[in-house]
């Protein structure tokens, strides 16, 4: 049954640190919540920049015995990506409309990854362009092919972001197509040092090291964009905020952090944008408000704006990495939920309940929309969160990998068996096959990827909008000579990168 459509018109844990005061005035259960949180005693700020790969100076790829494949989260279906450690991106799956980023319009799903070296023009640093965070976007996150929606977007060491793999037509490219074609990466122009990209399924966020915030592409009639009204949207990254100290992205939103919670400073807190998804249908209500008011521009939220509590003042960090000293560490969000992970590794979600959105047993609408601790078995810190679309993997600081969801549509892993599945996971269960030294999770469409601590990369899913397949190989065994079958979608699929 084809699924119908919204809208069709890994860096080191940071040292330990103790958590700021705590909070106060919150009502209800999220002040159950709270309290739950700030008892336990605080480890580290939980998160792993898996953007953020350990480079070398090698500009050509896979030539050295340490090559590791760092799997990265987008909302590009169907279209697998991994950073390698000198900074080279590889794509696999799905490459048409130019997104093996080569000059060539499609290449075949059944070609060996396409590598992704950034021009070196204007470049100052050593050697070439190192990639460090991917982003990538299709609509509503299960439409791979239509080329006005899909795109992926790479930021440089250097601060400059470049895009290809779409049109302009919805404004993803966010550049002109001369004198550079969308199957190239090509500079988008954004004033300043991008330090940080993330990207919704339909719009790309970056922000620079002086806390501007920069958005384009397709709004959806949902003020996406967050650029002041419902359809609006630039052909080129329009600023929407500024003093911005870190951002984060849902399904069909943005999140900045903007300074310490203050709640006498209108200024401070947690700010969203978007789709409020009528309450607690789909993904809730982004702000974790549950009022069900789409923003069209930056907007503060009550309760989140809450767990801003300290390390919050500077402008222009990436949310979570070693130089964050913000009590918020992550924010994510897929088709039916969201997450938030607060210092000390501990999960806080919201979503519909109805379909497993939220990791907790079934609530009542209102209920499952608001934000509350959702904890790890073994009380296990939280170090990773990749949503894909229907189910959400979180990465332990045990190195287990925990996942909760809807499996009816997509079929994720069984836990036990890693076998594709349509159980649907009520609370978070380890996935035993992957055993306990995962380093990095990822995600994208229907479809998982996490790195072992050997190199060895697994890989599961390919489903596609309306169909149970792996039809566009984005799931493979074998990086030169894949032999999956892409009749079906696929369990734990493990694939040895060259060189580790």
């Amino acid at each position: 049954m084809k699924r119908p459509s919204l809208d069709r018109a890994a860096r080191r844990r940071p040292a330990l640190r103790r958590t700021g005061p705590r909070v106060a005035g919150v009502v209800g259960l999220v002040a159950a919540a709270f309290t739950a949180l700030l008892i336990v005693p605080s480890t580290s700020a939980a998160y792993r920049d898996t953007a953020q790969a350990e480079t070398s100076a090698v500009q050509s790829p896979l030539t050295t015995q340490s090559t590791r494949m760092v799997p990265t989260n987008t909302y590009l279906a169907n279209t697998a990506t991994a950073l390698q450690d000198d900074g080279t991106l590889w794509v696999w799956g799905f490459r048409g409309n130019g997104l093996a980023g080569n000059g060539t319009l499609t290449v075949p799903s059944t070609a060996p990854p396409s590598p992704v070296i950034l021009p070196n023009t204007g470049y100052t640093g050593r050697n070439h362009r190192y990639i460090v965070r991917i982003a990538g976007t299709s609509l509503d996150d299960y439409y791979p092919t239509d080329i006005n929606y899909t795109g992926l977007a790479a930021l440089s060491d250097d601060g400059t972001v470049y895009t290809w793999g779409g049109s302009n037509a919805n404004n993803v490219m966010g550049r002109p197509s001369s004198p550079i074609p969308y199957t190239q990466p090509g500079p988008v122009t954004i004033p300043g040092t991008v330090v940080d990209l993330r990207s919704s399924s339909g719009v790309f966020m970056a922000l620079t090291s002086t806390g501007d915030l920069y958005t384009w592409g397709y709004p959806q009639a949902r003020g996406i964009t967050g650029q002041g009204t419902a359809t609006a949207s630039s052909p080129t990254p329009s600023l929407i905020m500024s003093g911005v100290h870190s951002i984060g992205a849902g399904m069909w939103n943005g999140w900045a952090v903007r300074g310490n919670f203050n709640p006498n400073d209108s200024t401070t807190g947690v700010f969203w944008w978007g789709w409020a998804n009528s309450g607690s249908s789909f993904a809730s209500d982004p702000s974790g408000d549950n009022l069900g008011v789409n923003r069209n521009a930056p907007f503060r939220s009550t309760i989140l704006s809450a767990f801003a509590q300290s390390g919050c003042d500077t402008v222009g960090v990436v949310m979570g990495s070693a130089a964050d000293t913000c009590t918020i560490t992550s924010l994510t969000g897929h088709y039916y939920g969201n997450q938030l992970v607060f210092d000390g590794g501990h999960l806080v979600t919201w979503g519909d309940a109805t379909n497993y959105g939220n990791g907790r047993p079934y609530v009542s609408g209102p209920v499952s929309a608001q934000p509350i601790a959702l904890t790890l078995p073994n009380d296990d810190p939280v170090e990773a969160v990749a949503p894909s679309q229907d189910y959400v993997q979180v990465l332990g600081a045990s190195g287990q990998v925990y996942i909760y969801g809807r499996y009816s549509f997509g079929r994720g892993p069984d836990p036990t068996l890693g076998t594709p599945s349509t159980t649907n996971q009520v609370t978070p269960a380890q996935i035993l096959p992957l055993g306990s030294s995962v380093k990095a999770v990822g995600a994208f469409g229907y479809s998982g990827a996490a790195l072992n601590a050997d190199g060895s990369y697994v890989n599961w899913g390919g489903g596609t909008a309306g169909g149970n397949n792996n039809t566009y190989s984005s799931i493979i065994n074998n990086w030169a000579a894949n032999t999956t079958p892409t009749t079906a979608v696929q369990g734990l699929t493990t694939m040895i990168p060259p060189g580790a």
